[in-house]
């Protein structure tokens, strides 16, 4: 009789622990179906990435340098017609939309590499690899619009209606002095654009803006020099004047011996200035010749050496950054 009742009772209990095991156990199928399917994804994902997107990200760089190219090309053509500086980028427009459409492109080629599924590795070294590559190709990207971006303002920096021509006043002066006040009334006008160009996005314009920044406060500082040696050199001629009269008066005087050595000092004194005054002329005459004349090698080495060097290192160092992400591709994906 008293069997009965706790058979009741244990059944409900055993009914509930039963599905608490198949819920369980219905639980635990789900999360390593989830798994294996986002395990699958994530394979996918990485071989798309080491497959297609790399190659995709690899082909559009390869367009940005000849569009580069075909942009300089056409606009230093546009000017040189002659034109303005406007009237030349209307010309070379259309080379400039399909430089853009080229950094579009790899942009877009490289958002695609980085929102690839590359969470899932613990040891974080896919993530990182392409980490790494987009900070590399994105420099090369944002160096190459600078180039172009820059480029109208750094090929008219020495045309007639950017100022900085106007630093070679030569024969325009009719005396040092006036060199110097010309020079510095260029020199205004030319750190304006100078300054502007300081602020572009690709490093060997900004290298020579500051660069010229400084041979410019050179060559003001030497132009005062020079000017005010001249203004010296003319004393001194009206002191040798004087000091003719000074002599001729004491000899027509018979003055004493005392008043001669006096007078001897004096010029001895005269002399040791005129040679110092000769010494920081040539000093900075020489020196403001050599800033004149190497600028137009300062602007050539622009491109046939900063630039040239820039593009070989990004040349040198994306490739690695890809092969450093497949090979973190490869063994991400043999586990």
């Amino acid at each position: 009789m008293t069997i009965e009742p706790v058979r009741k009772k244990r059944r409900p209990v055993m009914i509930a622990l039963t599905l608490a095991v198949v819920l369980a156990l219905i639980a635990s199928a789900v999360v390593i179906s989830v798994s294996t399917m986002t395990a699958q994804q994530r394979r996918e994902s990485l071989v798309l990435l080491k497959d297609e997107r790399l190659t995709t990200l690899d082909e559009a760089r390869g367009k940005i340098q000849p569009a580069v190219n075909t942009y300089l090309a056409a606009y230093k053509k546009a000017r040189n017609a002659p034109a303005s500086r406007e009237e030349a980028e209307k010309g070379s427009a259309k080379e400039r939309d399909e430089f853009q459409q080229a950094i579009i492109s790899a942009r877009t080629a490289l958002n695609e590499v980085q929102t690839s599924d590359t969470a899932g590795a613990e040891d974080k070294t896919v993530s990182g690899a392409v980490a790494m590559l987009g900070d590399s190709y994105q420099a090369y990207l944002d160096s190459m619009e600078g180039l172009v971006e820059s480029y109208p303002l750094f090929e008219g920096l020495f045309r007639q209606d950017a100022g900085c021509s106007g630093l070679f006043v030569g024969s325009k002066a009719a005396n040092l002095r006036e060199r110097q006040t010309l020079l510095a009334q260029a020199a205004v006008q030319c750190r304006e654009a100078v300054n502007q160009l300081k602020q572009s996005k690709n490093v060997s314009y900004v290298e020579f803006a500051r660069t010229l920044d400084n041979q410019i406060a050179q060559l003001e500082t030497h132009a005062e020099t020079t000017a005010k040696s001249e203004e010296n050199y003319n004393e001194f001629v009206r002191l040798k004047d004087e000091y003719v009269k000074k002599i001729d008066d004491a000899t027509a005087r018979n003055a004493p011996d005392a008043e001669y050595r006096t007078i001897a000092d004096e010029l001895k004194a005269l002399n040791t200035r005129i040679k110092n005054n000769r010494s920081e002329f040539d000093f900075a005459a020489k020196r403001y010749v050599n800033g004149v004349r190497d600028m137009p090698t300062l602007v050539e080495d622009v491109f046939t050496k900063d630039v040239a060097d820039q593009i070989k290192h990004h040349d040198a160092v994306i490739p690695i950054r890809v092969q450093v992400l497949k090979d973190a591709l490869d063994a991400e994906l043999a586990e």
